[in-house]
């Protein structure tokens, strides 16, 4: 079976980059998936494309608020060794696909893309196979809040009057 979706494209001649999956497409139809501050990284300098970005704008622009989710303040990331898997990554037959330059005292660059597009990914869904025997959870057990709601009388006593005290107040601003 195969899903399809709709993503970002950056298309240089050997390698189309899509940063919303984090995969390097290769023109043999063969992928490569990209860790995620890599591929933040290289759609940073895909969208500054043909500019010199400096190390700190780039630093700041690919790595501020990865998660929203998530207080980065603490977090420190080391571009250089992001930069070194990055670059092994884009390497084929000896050569860089994105060729990123580094100007020493400015900044990084890498060329225009041929195009920026939108393109359907087609992916085929592989079959899952059975989990192994040690990865399976533990039988699911009742929290004592459970227990409480499910077989406590004196809860669904006490949801019950606050129930009917609700009541007795909407009732009663009515008149």
């Amino acid at each position: 079976m195969a899903t399809r979706t709709l993503t970002r494209c950056y298309r240089f001649p050997d390698v189309d980059f899509e940063p919303d999956l984090r995969l390097l497409v290769w023109k043999d139809k063969s992928e490569t998936s990209l860790t995620q501050h890599e591929s933040r990284l290289l759609e940073v300098l895909c969208y500054c494309a043909g500019e010199v970005i400096s190390a700190e704008p780039l630093y700041e622009k690919a790595f501020s608020q990865i998660d929203p989710y998530e207080d980065a303040s603490g977090q420190h990331y080391d571009i250089n060794a992001i930069f070194h898997s990055l670059t092994d990554k884009l390497n084929r037959d000896g050569k860089l696909a994105i060729p990123i330059e580094v100007l020493p005292h400015y900044g990084f660059r890498v060329p225009l893309p041929d195009k920026t597009c939108r393109t359907v990914h087609q992916n085929q869904l592989k079959p899952s196979l059975p989990a192994p025997e040690e990865d399976v959870p533990p039988p699911y057990e009742e929290t004592p809040t459970e227990k409480i709601v499910k077989y406590s009388v004196w809860h669904k006593i006490s949801v019950a009057i606050l129930t009917l005290a609700g009541v007795a107040m909407i009732v009663a601003s009515t008149f």
